[in-house]
């Protein structure tokens, strides 16, 4: 094993030793994807930048206690679908949204959403826009029912495995499949034209 690279599984050992450059590799590893999933489910960017960071906050808080029945990204991506989830349910109705530029205040000095993401990726918002048919789908995908919503948004849009989707839900591959079958007919509804060019 590369010392310059560990694992997940080694970085999440360090962090529940209080090694708080773990924490910072781990995130550097999986902060950018973890974000833009959690954007495509809220549909809101300061959310999803809060999600984020929360999530990253209770992987310190609750390394030592990891278990590792299922792989660290696993456990790292139900933390941030539980709290997703709990946004949810707290804010029923969207009073707006931040764009990643407007200035947020952190710790005394205003900075940008997307500086505290530091990553030179376009951030999700400014690729939606460009793209007519990720806007329309993203609005659709916003109201699907929960439980087609994550699996759609896990595995079709972030192009995670069934399998990893399975174990973050607790449930059986074949019921992912059904999900985001179920997921593609719901949709299909509202935006025929987007799947006939697919």
């Amino acid at each position: 094993m590369d010392p310059d690279d560990p694992t997940d599984d080694t970085l999440i050992e360090r962090i529940g030793r209080g090694d708080e450059h773990a924490l910072v590799l781990l995130m550097e590893r999986h902060k950018q994807a973890l974000f833009r999933f959690v954007y495509r489910y809220l549909n809101n960017e300061a959310d999803s930048a809060e999600i984020t960071e929360a999530t990253f906050f209770k992987v310190y808080q609750n390394a030592a206690g990891f278990k590792p029945k299922a792989s660290p990204k696993t456990w790292i991506y139900t933390i941030a679908l539980n709290l997703a989830r709990d946004r949810l349910r707290k804010d029923k109705k969207r009073l707006g949204q931040l764009s990643l530029d407007a200035p947020v205040n952190t710790r005394g000095s205003e900075q940008p959403l997307a500086d505290r993401m530091g990553s030179d990726e376009p951030s999700p918002s400014r690729s939606l826009q460009t793209d007519d048919d990720l806007q329309r789908i993203q609005k659709q995908v916003a109201q699907l029912p929960e439980k087609l919503k994550f699996p759609f948004v896990f595995c079709i849009l972030e192009k995670h495995s069934y399998d990893e989707c399975a174990a973050i839900l607790k449930t059986s591959r074949k019921t992912v499949e059904t999900r985001i079958y179920r997921a593609r007919q719901t949709l299909k509804k509202q935006l025929t034209d987007f799947f006939e060019k697919i």
